[in-house]
């Protein structure tokens, strides 16, 4: 959870381009909903309310156009933890690691397109998923040694890290990332300010105990 810098990261800078932020964040909303083999470029065009000619000005391919707006959600949650951690200098390790987890769910919950499009390319299992894995590892390397020494401090169970990242990854986001489901079978909305507080106090728990 707590962002790590490696030499080999990708830097992704602001856009000044208010059109291929559009055509960017309308991808990532139809590649999250279809896919990358179901969702076109017209589709992502129309989306963006601007013509097809453009949107090919921009993104010299369909790849291209899905890898920025891959590109955009990690900036995005990278941004977001590391706002919240600089904000967390001088507080204890387990209090800070409480808030970045509930930090993580509020942005699963406002963004579950980056989960989605995780596990729709998790089983294609292809290139595509080489390229998510280049972002997700520094996330996944931080927050295993985080649990790592919260599990010697006896802050968290005496888990396997990987396990715990997974059980945070799956139970964090799952319930945003199958909203639809989640209205229709318990009437209420993932969406809502409430049910994402209930759901952070939930997985803390869950992970820390109280």
């Amino acid at each position: 959870m707590r962002p790590k810098t490696t030499s080999n990261d990708r830097v992704t800078r602001p856009s000044a381009d208010p059109t291929r932020d559009r055509i960017v964040a309308a991808a990532a909303d139809l590649f999250s909903e279809r896919s990358f083999e179901g969702a076109t470029t017209r589709q992502i065009a129309l989306r963006a309310g601007v013509a097809q000619p453009l949107l090919n000005y921009h993104f010299r391919s369909k790849e291209a156009l899905w890898q920025a707006a891959v590109d955009s959600l990690f900036e995005l949650l990278n941004q977001t933890m590391a706002q919240r951690d600089a904000g967390l200098r001088g507080v204890d390790e387990v209090t800070s690691a409480k808030l970045l987890v509930r930090e993580f769910i509020t942005f699963s919950a406002r963004n579950p397109q980056l989960h989605r499009i995780i596990m729709q390319e998790s089983k294609a299992d292809g290139s595509r998923m080489d390229y998510l894995v280049d972002h997700v590892r520094p996330i996944y390397e931080s927050t295993v040694e985080l649990f790592a020494d919260l599990a010697r401090e006896g802050a968290v169970p005496p888990i396997p890290p990987t396990h715990l990242y997974y059980i945070l990854t799956g139970a964090g986001p799952t319930m945003f990332v199958l909203a639809p489901e989640c209205r229709r079978l318990s009437g209420i909305d993932p969406a809502a300010d409430d049910v994402i507080e209930a759901h952070a106090d939930a997985v803390c728990q869950l992970l820390f105990g109280d």
